[in-house]
């Protein structure tokens, strides 16, 4: 190739380039001009952002949960493992006699309670689930005088 015709090659593509020039200017400038455009690929990178934390906390928390389990697993392994099975056996009945002796009893005083009594009782059990604020801020209010009321009336005696 000769030197004119690298020149003219030259200057085709500086031509080219020079053409393309304001397309790329005008474009950079268009994108720094979008303040709200800018804004949204920042929102869209923090969100992703937090989603990775979020992830992460996640599986930090359920990989400690999951080791807090195991530990307390293990715990009662071990105290199961050197607790003496006639220990463990006896443990089993009285827990068994105190279930059936709680359980007898129920139905004692249900039984010998008459059912006008019942339906009052239940109907106070409903208002009192109903309205456990209340009732709590009674109860204490009544343990509180009943409390100040002794300490006034026992130091008179």
């Amino acid at each position: 190739m000769t030197d004119e015709q690298r020149t003219g090659e030259e200057l085709r593509a500086q031509v080219t380039g020079t053409r393309e020039e304001p397309g790329r200017t005008s474009e950079s400038s268009a994108d720094k001009a979008d303040l709200a455009g800018r804004g949204r690929k920042q929102l869209e990178i923090a969100k992703e952002q937090v989603g990775v934390v979020k992830d992460q906390v996640q599986d930090k928390v359920v990989s400690g949960a999951e080791l807090a389990r195991d530990k307390v697993v293990h715990a009662v392994d071990v105290v199961k493992d050197h607790t003496p099975d006639q220990v463990l056996e006896q443990g089993s009945q009285v827990a068994a006699q105190a279930r059936e002796t709680v359980e007898q009893f129920g139905h004692r005083a249900v039984d010998s309670t008459p059912p006008q009594v019942r339906e009052q009782v239940a109907a106070v059990v409903d208002s009192a689930k109903v309205n456990r604020k209340p009732l709590l801020v009674a109860a204490v209010t009544a343990v509180l005088t009943a409390v100040l009321l002794r300490r006034v009336f026992g130091r008179r005696r």
